[in-house]
Order: C-alpha cells, then structure tokens, then sequence
C-alpha cells in the first residue's frame, strides 16, 4: 500500500539522494545536488514550499520512503526569468540562487501580500520517486491530486513545470500546460518532438490564467478558477480548520497540533463568531442553536463550506482585499 503525508525533515536526505541517484535529474543538478538538502530544509514548514512524501507500507513489511514531492511559490521576477530563453535547468538554478540570492522563495508575509493582490507563480520543483518505483503510474497520479488539492484556491496567476520524466510532461501537457519552445519564446499546445527527447533539453511547461480560459473545462482551468475570501480567519484558526478537515475529535486535534484541549474549544468559538459577523452568503450557522444548529451539526456545516471554499484557508489579508491595494 502507498500513502502520502507532509514531509519530515527526517525524510529529506533519502529524497535528495532519489534525485542524486536519478539518471536525468542526477546530472541536471551536478554539483547543487550538495546544496539542495539544506535549501529544502530551510523552507520546510514555509507556505512557501509544499513537499510531501509517499511511503510504501503494508502487513509485515517496515514502511520506507520511495519518493517525494515539492512545489513553491516564487517571485514575479524569478517566474519569468524561468520563462526567458535560454531555458534553463530549473532544479540546479533555484539552488544557487536560494544559497547567493536574491532568493526567490517568498517569505510567508509575502505569500499572503502576493495572494491578496496580484496572485502567485507556482514552481513544481522537480524530484524523482526511489528508481524502483519511476514508472508506477498511481505515483505520477496521486501526486497530481494532492498538488491540486494543495493550491485549490489560491489565486494563481502562473504554473510552471519542468518535466523529468516523459510520462510526466505528457500529463503536464494534457491538463492544459503549454510548451514554450527555446528557439522563439511561442507558447505552444504541440510537442513538436518526441517526450523521451524533449525532456533531456531545458524546457518549461506553462499555465497562466489566460491559457486557461482558452481550455473550459481542464484541470488547469479548474485550478485557475479563483474566488476572493471573505471570512478572514486567523492563522491558527486556518489551521485548526485545515486539521478539522481531515477529521478528528477535539482531543485528537490538540494533540496533532500541540495545543491545549481548551485552546481548541476556545479557538472553535472565535471561528463561530467570525463567521456569524461575516455572514458568507451560502452559509448559515446561528449561535444560539435556535436553528438547530448545536455542537457537532455546526461544525458539519462549517467543513462543508470549507470544502468548496478553500480559499478561506489560503494565506491571504482580508484587509488588503477588502481596500483593493
């Protein structure tokens, strides 16, 4: 069995050594390949970054990494820099410039000002699974999932992608990537060379808001879509909620937090009056239970809103989308 779960700083030397040991992505890095466990370290718990990993695990067998997955958002500047021949290897250059600057990671408070105004650049950073696992295709699949479940409601002004795998830049390209070929700076749909040949070359595979609406309908075009937030949750309360999510009692979320068990009763309470003073329009919770809204049915409620709103809990300033700065 395959499960995925967020990275652990524990985990990333066996990933970096799944890159050093792949035959595409190995050399691409060459001698960045030293760097690249510090720099993915330091980003670790960022909302710049989002890794994961997925372990193999089963009856009667130890459970053991086979592969990894990172995604981060970058400058304006370093996104299209990216998108300016002559293409580069992606993996080697974020290193370098990550260690000698400008860095080109946003912090968290830039995450959130880059959220609430102009939008993001997305940077699928290119990794390889444990080279007994490189062509499980469920691999590949899942962990197109979990990215779009990872930035379902950000708002996303540009995604970029750097295959290492043919299998890889096929998938990019049916949901709704475009090539952009070195030789004339053109975004195109057609890989005009065979995807074994074409991802031994620097490339870059693109998404941006207006490809999208060219294609109602893709995956992209569904990423893409963005909705402003309205209720402006806290940071602790996004995570209480983000945790909530992925079910458990009070006291199982105390303790996968680090939190007392009457902080998360107390944070559950300021969560129901913020949302009662913002009044979203396709949700009703009332405080009083007059409704019939008591304990367990709120919260049911709550979720479910969240789960088709995930921008509420994407880093954002309500006060920076409410004055349109």
């Amino acid at each position: 069995m395959i499960r995925y779960r967020l990275a652990r700083p524990d985990d990333i030397a066996t990933c970096v050594k799944f890159i050093a040991d792949h035959p595409v992505l190995g050399p691409r890095y060459g001698s960045a390949i030293e760097h690249l466990g510090g720099v993915w370290l330091r980003f670790l718990d960022s909302d710049g970054l989002f890794s994961i990993v997925c372990e193999e695990t089963g009856p009667g067998t130890a459970t053991r990494l086979i592969g990894s997955y990172i995604a981060a958002i970058i400058s304006d500047g370093f996104a299209i820099e990216l998108a300016t021949p002559p293409l580069k290897w992606i993996g080697p250059e974020l290193v370098k410039r990550c260690i000698h600057g400008p860095v080109p990671i946003l912090t968290d408070a830039e995450v959130r000002h880059a959220n609430s105004i102009s939008g993001v650049n997305i940077l699928v950073w290119p990794t390889a699974p444990s080279t007994d696992f490189e062509n499980l295709p469920e691999l590949l699949q899942e962990g197109q999932a979990l990215f779009f479940d990872a930035y379902r409601g950000f708002n996303i002004q540009r995604l970029q992608v750097q295959a290492s795998h043919p299998a890889e830049m096929a998938v990019a390209m049916n949901s709704g990537a475009w090539r952009l070929r070195d030789e004339d700076a053109v975004h195109s749909r057609i890989l005009e060379q065979p995807a074994e040949d074409a991802v031994l070359q620097p490339h870059m595979l693109e998404a941006t808001k207006e490809m999208a609406a060219q294609q109602p309908g893709s995956w992209v075009s569904l990423l893409l879509a963005y909705r402003k937030p309205v209720i402006g949750f806290t940071r602790s309360e996004q995570r209480l909620l983000s945790a909530a999510l992925q079910g458990g009692t009070d006291g199982e979320l105390s303790d996968q937090l680090g939190i007392s068990l009457s902080a998360v009763k107390k944070t559950w309470a300021n969560i129901y009056l913020r949302v009662q003073s913002r009044k979203p329009s396709d949700l009703r919770i009332e405080l009083d239970g007059t409704d019939g809204d008591r304990g367990k049915e709120k919260k049911q409620k709550l979720l479910a809103y969240l789960r088709e709103h995930p921008e509420e809990l994407r880093p954002y300033s309500l006060r920076l989308l409410e004055n349109g700065l």
